[in-house]
């Protein structure tokens, strides 16, 4: 079992580096918003959360996770992202949300679905294939800045996988 930690940004539209801490407190990595263009930050400030990009890196900053937002007519109803990892290659990220109380997002790798979800009034977001949880996703406030403990319980996932999804999950939320 593995575990890590970071701490939410105050600003959401942050482009600095939060560092991502293993249970030693030694950083493991970062994890960054940023803006494939001028335009793109420019119409994000317009419309709050508009485009969610984000790169993960090790503690090198060798970037190990970038997942990018689709731009198109029908992620402007559901949203999806292409990731790419080191390890697994090109994944599909989709906001499967159907009611904003119990957001859902799904994962795809290969044949393989992985899925991420919250429930009402719970402080814990899970991540889960069919037949097991492969890690669970904690904060201990709801105010930022909010420590956000991602304990894993599978090897399945990368721990700055795992940091990414959940950074564009709470970003959305």
């Amino acid at each position: 079992m593995e575990f890590g930690y970071f701490k939410k940004p105050v600003i959401k539209k942050t482009t600095k580096c939060i560092p991502i801490m293993n249970e030693e407190n030694v950083r493991i990595g970062f994890i960054r918003r940023f803006y494939t263009n001028k335009v793109e930050k420019l119409i994000d400030h317009i419309f709050d959360e508009f485009f969610v990009n984000i790169e993960v890196m090790d503690s090198n900053s060798n970037i190990i996770v970038t997942a990018i937002e689709n731009k198109s007519l029908p992620s402007l109803f559901r949203s999806n992202w292409v990731i790419e990892c080191k390890g697994k290659g090109r994944l599909v990220l989709e906001d499967r949300t159907k009611i904003k109380l119990n957001p859902t997002m799904n994962l795809i790798i290969n044949d393989n679905t992985y899925y991420l979800k919250k429930g009402f009034a719970n402080k814990r977001v899970r991540l889960e294939n069919q037949e097991q949880t492969i890690a669970e996703i904690t904060y201990d406030k709801i105010v930022p800045p909010a420590k956000v403990s991602i304990e894993k319980k599978q090897d399945d996932l990368s721990l700055h996988l795992i940091a990414c999804l959940y950074y564009i999950f709470m970003l959305r939320e």
